[in-house]
């Protein structure tokens, strides 16, 4: 039987000792106890300006939904602290399972039932039970144990194997050695742990969730205290992630995410360290220290080939005016700052509740050729017939920029859902009849246009990241074609 225990998070002391509880009676009838610590709930009205991610961590209760399990605890007080009842009620029946037992009485729902003042130890283990009974049709005998009390000597032993981890990052190479991480990792005394990534990374929004791949890849791998090799082509169905670690011990699921990115997840036992308020966290955080470097060390050298883009058309332009101004010397469009500027403004006054903002990026895949071949004369004719075509699929009522030497992107604010896919079709049109306009030469365009519903969290600089990642794996389509 595998049962499913959503929390908000270890750091509550009231959640650690529910937990505790819980895994004592898991570990006498038998039952695999997952738990999920989802921190808590987010919505449109409770968001936090500072940490405009925090709705991220809720992901986690999604990998329990395309896996097999016989039924929910779900601590949905703590959850949907500043949630209204019906979205509680709302993500209670989103789990679609008829065996789910709340810990607080919600109208409508099956909670723990008794007849005494419960403690938080006491609500997790007969929680457990109840839910057990429920499913099994049986009646059980098993009774609650006095359990040893968490000591400062436990907690002093649990940060001392963070500690241990943390050497990792401080004299390792994390992404590249991944075998020595597990090797520190099971030296430190973690037992049993996965860290695996997702196929690709995945966005998720607050309003449309996302969609979890089929397929996941392991990173490292720590057996019964023992590190096991991970072969590169080491990928598992993610439906079946509660398989991997195979004992009868509880286990952990934490989300790794980045920004607006789900990136992937970590399984662990289990263990009185949870009882440390902290642990989960800055293990997740030490393990995942090496991936959050190499994400910031790309995004650098992507701002130093815009740099070197930038250099490149001033040396060439003779320009400084065109560059420290708003505008594009050669098309009349906004450059790169005066897009910004515009589009900040754009969004600023007309992205509302209702409202969808239209994205795009296009890259002219063939300028370089064009200069090269044909002359620097051609090429600036080619790029004000690509702005001509902008400004005419995409209208007047829209931002339309010349952000870098061959690349545009554009900006539109509609009330009309789907307005990128007609957006798509006409550049579509566009395109072939580009292609046809000159036999000296192809003038191609490779685009990626994306839509987003307003969600007040939403920031011009994610738009536009995810449409340039749209329009890379475009371009690596194309190359491989």
């Amino acid at each position: 039987m595998r049962v499913g225990l959503f929390i908000s998070e270890f750091k509550d002391e009231h959640v650690a000792y529910i937990c505790r509880g819980a895994d004592e009676a898991a570990c006498k009838l038998g039952i695999k106890l997952i738990i999920f610590p989802g921190k808590y709930m987010i919505t449109d009205r409770n968001i936090d300006e500072s940490n405009p991610y925090a709705y991220q961590y809720q992901a986690v209760f999604d990998y329990a939904m395309q896996a097999k399990f016989d039924g929910f605890i779900v601590d949905i007080d703590r959850i949907g602290r500043d949630a209204q009842i019906l979205k509680k009620e709302d993500f209670i029946k989103s789990l679609d399972n008829k065996n789910v037992l709340t810990l607080t009485t919600l109208n409508g729902f099956e909670s723990v039932e008794s007849e005494d003042d419960l403690t938080d130890e006491e609500l997790g283990f007969y929680a457990i039970k109840q839910l057990y009974e429920k499913i099994s049709g049986k009646k059980s005998d098993i009774e609650k144990s006095k359990l040893k009390d968490i000591t400062l000597k436990d907690i002093t032993e649990s940060i001392l194997k963070l500690q241990k981890i943390s050497e990792i990052i401080t004299f390792g190479d994390i992404q590249e050695k991944y075998s020595i991480v597990s090797e520190k990792v099971a030296e430190a005394g973690i037992e049993n742990i996965e860290l695996a990534i997702l196929e690709e990374p995945v966005n998720r929004s607050l309003k449309k969730g996302w969609k979890i791949p089929k397929k996941s890849k392991r990173i490292f791998s720590v057996k019964d205290g023992k590190s096991v090799d991970v072969l590169d082509n080491d990928s598992i169905n993610t439906k079946d992630i509660f398989d991997i670690i195979d004992n009868n011990n509880s286990q952990v699921i934490r989300n790794i995410f980045i920004g607006n990115e789900q990136k992937g997840f970590m399984i662990t036992d289990y263990s009185k360290d949870f009882m440390c308020g902290v642990f989960d966290d800055i293990l997740l955080d030490t393990l995942i220290a090496g991936g959050r470097i190499d994400y910031l060390l790309k995004n650098t050298a992507y701002l130093e080939e815009e740099l070197a883009d930038c250099q490149e058309q001033l040396a060439r332009d003779g320009s400084v005016l065109d560059h420290i101004g708003d505008k594009d010397y050669l098309t009349g469009l906004p450059n790169r700052r005066g897009f910004f500027a515009e589009a900040y403004d754009m969004l600023k006054e007309e992205f509302k509740e209702g409202k969808y903002a239209v994205v795009a990026y296009i890259d002219m895949d063939s300028l370089k050729n064009i200069n090269a071949i044909h002359g620097h004369d051609e090429g600036d004719h080619a790029v004000c017939r690509v702005a001509e075509i902008l400004e005419e699929v995409f209208g007047k009522h829209s931002v339309c920029g010349r952000i870098r030497g061959d690349e545009f992107a554009v900006i539109q604010v509609t009330d009309e859902e789907d307005k990128a896919e007609a957006l798509r079709i006409e550049m579509a049109r566009q395109n072939n009849k580009l292609l046809m306009d000159n036999t000296k030469y192809l003038n191609h365009l490779i685009y990626s246009i994306c839509e987003f519903d307003y969600e007040k969290s939403l920031s011009l600089r994610e738009m536009l990241r995810e449409t340039d990642d749209n329009l890379k794996n475009m371009k690596r389509l194309e190359s491989l074609g």
